[in-house]
This record gives C-alpha cells, structure tokens and sequence, in this order.
C-alpha cells in the first residue's frame, strides 16, 4: 500500500511577498505624505504701456 505524505502547502512565501508590499506601499506613503512644498513660478514684471 502507497501512503502519501503530506506536503507542505506552500503558503508561507505568498503571504510574506505581500506583506512586504503592503510595508513598502505604507512607507512610500508616509514618505511622500510629509511636508508638502510649494511650487514657486517666477513670472516677469512687465509695464503694462510697452
């Protein structure tokens, strides 16, 4: 009689990938949602007679 063994499922790595996206998705996050700079646009004075 053939037993079978049980195998190991193999679900430990899929679920550590994820879990380090959802870390690097969070940081990235946290990183870009810190102190928002202004644009500064720089426009020419001109006279409005020439």
């Amino acid at each position: 009689m053939i037993y079978h063994e049980d195998k190991p499922s193999g679900t430990a790595f899929p679920i550590i990938v994820i879990l380090i996206a959802m870390v690097a998705i969070v940081g990235s996050l946290a990183l870009s949602s810190g102190h928002p700079t202004s644009a500064r646009v720089w426009m020419p004075v001109t006279s409005a007679g020439t």
